[in-house]
């Protein structure tokens, strides 16, 4: 079982790219982090409205996800975020993933 972080906000308007990036700065970092398995970011749907975007981490435990996000790095990253989104948008949701069975 893994641990899984999910990320979801709605950008300012004219903030969409820099959401991005810094969301992509996130994921390109927890890369590097010890028990990170693997992580997408997520861009807005060409007809989504409004135009949200996100990212998801997996992680081997609660534990390892909590001690990469804890750090200085991260930390100034998400204050970056939160200054670039809709506060009442930003959703941090925590899941125990089972990983689907490989294909043969």
């Amino acid at each position: 079982m893994s641990f899984v972080r999910v990320t979801y906000v709605v950008p300012r308007d004219g903030q969409v790219d820099r959401v991005h990036e810094v969301l992509k700065k996130l994921s390109e970092y927890y890369v590097s982090q010890p028990g990170y398995i693997e992580g997408y970011v997520l861009t807005p749907h060409p007809d989504a409205n409004p135009p949200a975007l996100g990212r998801f981490g997996v992680w081997d435990t609660n534990h390892a996800a909590e001690e990469a996000a804890q750090t200085e790095f991260s930390m100034a990253l998400r204050a970056d975020l939160l200054r670039l989104i809709h506060e009442e948008s930003h959703l941090e949701l925590t899941f125990e993933g089972t990983a689907d069975p490989k294909r043969a």
